[in-house]
């Protein structure tokens, strides 16, 4: 990856702020991504995704929604999920615009009710943070130009094994009210990766000078819990059997403060570039660094509210970490620039006009936006992030399994090109796929001999 007109404002970004010791992982494409750990990923499922990354207070049938394991009570049938974003990205600054493209696999799920209903478990793999940039800078001396290069990669992946447990359900009464239901959830998660950053200082080929590359990994590691509450209730009441009524839910997630054990190293050497830009590596520079200690992330909290029936659903939620209380105790290492608290509020709606029907009115119509505080603090600055979202899960030979492809889109912005920084205006496309077993299969329930 190149930037053209902008590449001597991300090094100005790079370079501020205690002199940058910058941190990436390839896919993301974003000079902010140099700061603290990268570009964090607020969902990965698909359908949650174009509902503005909702997930706190609703459950979806076929679906594993990732951001309360309350919901995995609310699973109806065993589902798969995997799903791939692809995304262009335009950086506007004082300087001119550049365009990036990327595309990647963001994770999949897998997701089993059991116990008739009063059990859901899901595990999976999904990204935490993605990070990844290149930037250069060029200075001139009285021998010709050198040439500053920073490149980033590396990130976070998350693994999670979820459960769910149904503490309450009221009994549905002769018309179909279902009456009080109280989840519980607990996610175990295990946070871990690699950031890695590159810096040189390249000198012409020819120059008496030598050219000088520095190497740094930061790899952490973090077992890690989230846990949630889900309360749903009738809003109202049928009157009739099988008319439609709306029901209530309220959910709260907490992420528990995670401690990862970090190890820092660093090596430095010399080189020249020969006449046909080769390297010829010359002596190694000072001593290598080896170290080891931890890194502290303090609690975060989401709450959210939603009322659905048989065809529509409604969520609102807010999401908050107070990153600023982040400590780290890793020896010669320390965050390129401050963290802050980060809080965002997303809403989110579907929309199913039918069970029965052409393949458009079984379909599921999905809206959201977002809208949030960055926990990135760059340049004194606190990076705000804007979205909305959108999309329709299709019905995927749903006469015989309740199997989906979803597709659908992300527009959105990141920063601001004021006071020599980058504006990032991006559009993402999603999609994903959702497998169930057919009607006639029962996956993970033992067969008996009649």
């Amino acid at each position: 990856m190149r930037f053209s007109s902008t590449t001597r404002i991300a090094a100005l970004l790079l370079l501020a702020d205690a002199g940058v010791s910058a941190r990436a992982q390839g896919g993301t494409d974003s000079p902010y991504s140099a700061y603290g750990l990268g570009d964090l990923v607020s969902t990965s499922q698909v359908s949650q995704a174009l509902m503005g990354g909702t997930g706190v207070a609703f459950t979806e049938p076929f679906s594993v929604v990732l951001g309360n394991p309350a919901s995995y009570t609310g699973l109806y049938r065993p589902v798969f999920e995997a799903n791939v974003a692809a995304r262009s990205t335009r950086f506007s600054s004082s300087a001119g615009n550049v365009q990036r493209k990327d595309a990647g696999l963001s994770g999949f799920s897998i997701g089993v009710p059991f116990s008739r209903g009063k059990w859901g478990m899901a595990l999976g793999l999904t990204p935490y943070s993605d990070v990844g940039y290149t930037t250069t800078q060029q200075r001139s001396f009285d021998g010709g130009a050198i040439k500053y290069k920073y490149v980033g990669s590396g990130g976070l992946d998350r693994a999670f094994f979820g459960l769910g447990r149904v503490l309450h359900q009221q009994r549905a009464d002769t018309v179909g009210n279902l009456g009080t239901r109280v989840s519980v959830g607990a996610n175990f998660d295990f946070l871990f990766g690699s950031i890695e950053q590159t810096r040189d200082a390249v000198y012409p080929a020819g120059a008496e000078f030598s050219s000088t590359r520095a190497f740094s990994t930061l790899v952490l590691r973090a077992p890690t819990a989230d846990l949630g509450v889900l309360w749903q209730g009738d809003l109202t009441r049928r009157r009739v059997k099988d008319t439609d009524n709306w029901r209530y839910a309220v959910g709260v997630n907490v992420q528990l403060p995670t401690v990862f054990t970090a190890r820092h190293q660093e090596f430095v050497n010399s080189y020249a570039l020969t006449t046909n830009n080769l390297e010829s590596f010359r002596d190694t520079i000072g001593t290598p660094v080896d170290t080891r200690g931890t890194m502290d992330v303090p609690v975060g909290l989401g709450v959210g509210a939603s009322v659905q029936s048989e065809r529509w659903m409604f969520t609102a939620e807010v999401r908050a970490r107070d990153w600023s209380g982040t400590k780290v105790d890793v020896n010669g290492y320390g965050l390129p620039a401050p963290l802050r608290n980060a809080m965002t509020y997303a809403v989110g709606a579907r929309f199913k006009p039918a069970n029965e029907g052409g393949l458009f009115q079984r379909a599921i119509y999905r809206a959201g936006a977002r809208y949030g505080d960055d926990y990135l603090e760059v340049r004194g600055h606190g990076l705000t992030r804007a979205a909305i979202t959108g999309g329709i899960s299709i019905p995927v030979n749903a006469v015989q399994s309740s199997s989906y492809l979803h597709i659908g889109g992300e527009v959105g912005r990141r920063g601001t090109t004021s006071d020599g920084l980058i504006e990032e205006r991006y559009a993402t496309l999603w999609i994903g796929i959702t497998l169930t077993p057919w009607k006639g299969e029962r996956w993970f329930v033992p067969p008996k001999i009649q």
